[in-house]
Formats: structure tokens, C-alpha cells, sequence
């Protein structure tokens, strides 16, 4: 994608989903200033619902003059979606954004939900690429455009976040590194910016999603669910931590809404071709209420309703998915 070929835009906001974690929030800043660079008059505005704690830790070391708006107003020129295309993954930012197809672009590497067609005319999906931060690199290199020493250590850090250190690396992960370090990017620091200890409330929660575990062995998998108030993808890295393949945790931050995380193992996604995204948070949206997505062996939906529920469907969705794989195994001469 080259960026040379987009008509420019003088009001252009950026935004990222809610509770926007180092991948969204670097990947935003990146995009920010490479099209200050093609276009230099232009006013951006960079917003999300909120910001994780890490997230928030890591612009405080290589962006504390950026600032992320928590609410919008007004039109815009050009509506910039990253490292999302759902508007539910908005948050509350949805109740004010009124949005042109042919005014929005969308960059994401997650599974392209079905309403995506109909936010954004232009849009630049990749499933197959570790994190957004990735495509920010092709995006640089194909407008042309030098990575500047911040930028590249935001991107680094970035990649770090969304691939574990290089534990869910793609084909071109390593390449986009190598640019980044050549541009600047200093791997140490980047590395401990991602190292923050967790809040008191936020190892509460886990502790209390390892003692409301509920247990499914399915052949030789196992399949754990629990249930709290918040922190659901922590809780979740925690279960798979404690000896999990899967892990679905549901969250209920507020009365009206509803969160469900899920992890699985690379094992397990290797072995079995299951895709929480497509397979199991994706169905589970119309079930709670809204939508649901991500990648492989990370995915979430949110809602309003169902919480109970939702966490028994996620488990039959495998269960049948896993059947259905045992079923054509059985079937090949």
C-alpha cells in the first residue's frame, strides 16, 4: 500500500480499539507522522475508548508529548481504523463517529469481520502478518518515507508486544525487525518497556479466574473457562500459563456489557487447525450481543448479554470442531 495514492486530507483522525494495547497505540502514533511527512498541513487527532496500563507505559518512554483523545467531535476528512476493523471493538467512540465508506481506511491484520466491506472502501487487511506495527513498516517503505528513530522503536516495540518476543514471529517478522534496528530501534529498551509489573486489582483478577475454573478434557486437549470482572486476556495468559490449551475467560466490566477472551496454545492451533477468531469468538457475537473476532490462538467478542452462556458455546464450538477434524482423519483412505 502506498499512501502517495490516497487524495489527501486536511482533518484525518486515527483510532484504535478500545483498551488499545502497544501494537494499536505505536501502530497509530507510526501513521501519524508518516503522513504529517506526505502532508505536512493536514490536523490529525489520534482517539481510543481507553488505553491499556502498558500501552500507557510505553508512550510515557518513547512518546510522552503524543496525545490520545478519549472522545470525538466533529468531521473529518479521512477516518483511519487500526488494528481493528470492527466498530464494536470502538467502544464508546462509536456513539459520536459518523462515518463515509469512501472517507475511511482500515489497516489490520486481524480476520476481516463482515461489516468491514461496508465501513471502509479502502481497506488493507492481512490475517498472515504478526501486528498491525508490521504493516507500518511496508506501509513506510512502500510511500517512500524514512522510519524515523522514534518511529522505530515504537514499531519494534510493537511487534514485540503482539508477537510474544518473536513466539508468534511470521515469515516476515524478522525483516520488518532488521529495518527497524537499521532505522534506530533500540531492541533492549524496548524490550524492558514491555516489562511492567501488574496492578494489585489486575493479579486479583487473574487469582480469582484460577480459583472459578471450570475444566473440559476433550480427547487430549484441555479446554478451562472461568469467569470475572475485568482483565479477561490477562486472566487468560495466566490459565494458559497454569497448563491449559484453551483458555476462555468472560468479563463483565459494567452491567451492560460483556467481555469474553480467549488464548490457545501454538500446539494446539497447529494440531487441531482451530482459529478462535473465525471459529469460535466470531459465531459467539450474535450470542452476547455483538461481535467478535482476532486471530488464531487470540481472539474476544463483546456484547451486553449471555456471559454464561457464551463461555458453554465457545467450549461446544471446539468440541465440534474437533470432532468434525477426527471425522475426516477417519474418512482418508
Amino acid at each position: 500500500m502506498n499512501l502517495r495514492s490516497l487524495n489527501s486530507a486536511d482533518n484525518v483522525l486515527i483510532l484504535g480499539h478500545h483498551n488499545a494495547d502497544p501494537d494499536a497505540i505505536c501502530s497509530m502514533i507510526a501513521f501519524k507522522e508518516i503522513y504529517q511527512n506526505l502532508h505536512p498541513d493536514a490536523v490529525i487527532n489520534m482517539a481510543c475508548d481507553d488505553i491499556s496500563k502498558l500501552s500507557t507505559h510505553v508512550l510515557d518512554i518513547f512518546a510522552p508529548d503524543e496525545t490520545i483523545l478519549s472522545e470525538i467531535s466533529g468531521q473529518y476528512d479521512l477516518v483511519v481504523l487500526l488494528d481493528t476493523n470492527s466498530l464494536s471493538q470502538l467502544g464508546s467512540l462509536v456513539e459520536n463517529l459518523a462515518l463515509n465508506p469512501e472517507n475511511t481506511l482500515i489497516i489490520d491484520h486481524h480476520e476481516e469481520s463482515e461489516e468491514a466491506a461496508n465501513i471502509a472502501s479502502t481497506r488493507w487487511i492481512q490475517s498472515d502478518i504478526s501486528s498491525t506495527c508490521e504493516m507500518m513498516v511496508t506501509l513506510y517503505v512502500d510511500s517512500e518515507v524514512s522510519i524515523s528513530p522514534r518511529v522505530a522503536n515504537l514499531l519494534l516495540t510493537g511487534i514485540l508486544f503482539d508477537t510474544r518476543r518473536f513466539f508468534y514471529a511470521g515469515v516476515t517478522t524478522f525483516d520488518s525487525t532488521c529495518k527497524l534496528i537499521d532505522a534506530g530501534a533500540k531492541y533492549k529498551k524496548c524490550v524492558q518497556s514491555l516489562i511492567v509489573r501488574p496492578e494489585r486489582s489486575e493479579r486479583i483478577a487473574r487469582l480469582k479466574a484460577a480459583s472459578r475454573l471450570t475444566v473440559y478434557t476433550i480427547d487430549e486437549w484441555i479446554i478451562v473457562t472461568s469467569k470475572i470482572g475485568a482483565y479477561e486476556a490477562s486472566a487468560c495468559r495466566g490459565i494458559i500459563d497454569l497448563g491449559a490449551d484453551v483458555a476462555i475467560v468472560g468479563g463483565r466490566p459494567s452491567q451492560n456489557k460483556v467481555r469474553i477472551s480467549s488464548r490457545s496454545t501454538s500446539h494446539f492451533s497447529r494440531s487441531t487447525g482451530i482459529n478462535l477468531g473465525l471459529d469460535v469468538m466470531a459465531p459467539l457475537g450474535e450470542l452476547i450481543g455483538g461481535q467478535g473476532g482476532g486471530h488464531q490462538n487470540a481472539a474476544g467478542a463483546n456484547g451486553v448479554k449471555n456471559r454464561s452462556e457464551a463461555l458453554k458455546q465457545a467450549v461446544e464450538l471446539i468440541r465440534q470442531k474437533l470432532q468434525e477434524g477426527t471425522s475426516e482423519n477417519q474418512t482418508v483412505p
